[in-house]
């Protein structure tokens, strides 16, 4: 069966459009309903391995947090600002770091569309001190944290987030669809009149990733998408036994799951249903790459 999606109406696609990460933050807090429901979507996630356990810890008191992460952190003008955070834990096991990376993304885009910033942080913490708020079980391991609150939209705001992004990559910038995106061989060009599809690949191609490097690439073949990751590239980040390349993958996967669901695609990922090295042959994908998932819809 070939993708078909019938373009019906915007709400995951507007929020994949408008959301970008906040560094500073309004102080009032956030609504207890609000939280809890933040909370909720990210433990209610469609998981890609339902057998892994995680966890969204709310941390009401964001500043706790921030001063134990790094010393810059702790200031008021980056994530001190915050007023709350989520800690998001898992169980240590195969396939954990991109199964994160689908659940919290969820999290993150049911946040956004509530109208709070959030930005997703994968360093400037050590485990061990962020894990003393939580008493995890044996095998849960910290993944990855976010603020959460509300933009601050002020003069002030604005140019601290100006300052931040002096001489970082630019979050809003992209590679273009043809340099990640490819038809059912590894460089050949993607040849589709699928609207719908190419809607899809867009959002996908708008996910947020360690320092905005896009470690992912898809393979359109038929009625399957391949996903792949750049595990060679001087940013893809192992961190004590955690892929954070994989992370984001599972990011980018999480966006193309929601926009082909909302349009119309009954279509899911399988991780585990199939041999990457077998996969990767057929589809002449280079040493360097993992075959991570693929999409049938």
């Amino acid at each position: 069966m070939a993708f078909n999606f019938l373009i019906i109406y915007m709400n995951i696609r507007e929020t994949i459009r408008r959301r970008f990460s906040i560094r500073h933050y309004e102080s009032r807090p956030v609504p207890d309903e609000i939280l809890k429901s933040v909370v909720k979507s990210g433990e209610k996630s469609l998981a890609l391995d339902d057998s892994i356990k995680v966890h969204f810890h709310l941390i009401r008191e964001g500043k706790l947090v921030a001063e134990q992460m790094t010393f810059l952190t702790g200031k008021q003008w980056l994530f001190g600002s915050a007023p709350h955070f989520i800690i998001a834990t898992s169980q240590e096991k195969p396939l954990f770091m991109i199964n994160m990376g689908f659940r919290m993304e969820q999290m993150i885009l049911f946040a956004a569309g509530q109208g709070l910033g959030t930005c997703w942080i994968g360093g400037l913490f050590t485990e061990q001190r962020i894990s003393a708020f939580l008493g995890l079980e044996k095998g849960e391991r910290v993944i990855a944290l976010t603020p959460l609150g509300y933009p601050d939209a002020s003069s002030y705001g604005r140019a601290i987030h100006g300052i931040i992004h002096l001489g970082a990559p630019d979050s809003r910038r992209r590679k273009p669809l043809e340099q990640i995106v490819f038809g059912s061989r590894w460089g050949s060009p993607l040849e589709t009149q699928d609207s719908g599809l190419l809607e899809v690949l867009e959002c996908t191609r708008l996910a947020p990733s360690w320092v905005n490097t896009q470690p992912w690439r898809f393979l359109v073949d038929k009625d399957e998408i391949i996903a792949v990751a750049d595990a060679k590239s001087r940013y893809s980040s192992v961190r004590d036994g955690k892929h954070y390349y994989r992370l984001d993958v599972g990011i980018a996967m999480a966006h193309f799951f929601l926009a082909a669901k909302e349009l119309g695609s009954v279509g899911k990922w399988d991780v585990t249903g199939f041999d990457p090295a077998q996969v990767a042959e057929q589809h002449a994908i280079p040493e360097g790459y993992e075959v991570l998932g693929i999409y049938r819809g």
